[in-house]
């Protein structure tokens, strides 16, 4: 299973990576940042099955790659609780998530990490 999004970037924030008005890697924070409900949202795809939960995450600077594409670090933890079974617990994850920003159409398209599903048990 991997997990894919793609994001809106703000017309500021597009302008500002085309002329450079800052360092590039801190106007796409900026972007994640204000578009994190969405990353919480593609990580939570990931444990749908196992009922965990996610919070806590915290997205760090990214890295540039080339042009703009590049990768980075999400934080977070995952929370499983169920009273029938006196099970609340939560674990620390961290993912690194790739991205590609298309200035033309001002998206980001984000993929995440590829986790192998496992096949069901034989009886």
């Amino acid at each position: 299973m991997q997990e894919k999004i793609i994001l809106k970037i703000s017309a500021i924030g597009i302008k500002g990576l085309l002329t450079e008005a800052a360092e590039k890697e801190s106007i796409i924070l900026n972007e994640l940042l204000s578009n994190k409900k969405k990353i919480e949202d593609m990580l939570q795809s990931y444990y749908f099955k196992s009922r965990g939960r996610i919070f806590g995450v915290k997205i760090e600077k990214p890295a540039l790659k080339d042009g703009f594409n590049g990768v980075f670090k999400v934080s977070y933890s995952i929370g499983h609780f169920n009273a029938c079974a006196d099970v609340d617990s939560h674990e620390e994850e961290k993912m690194l998530i790739t991205f590609s920003i298309d200035t033309e159409k001002g998206e980001a398209l984000l993929i995440g990490e590829y986790f192998p599903e496992r096949e069901p048990d034989e009886i």
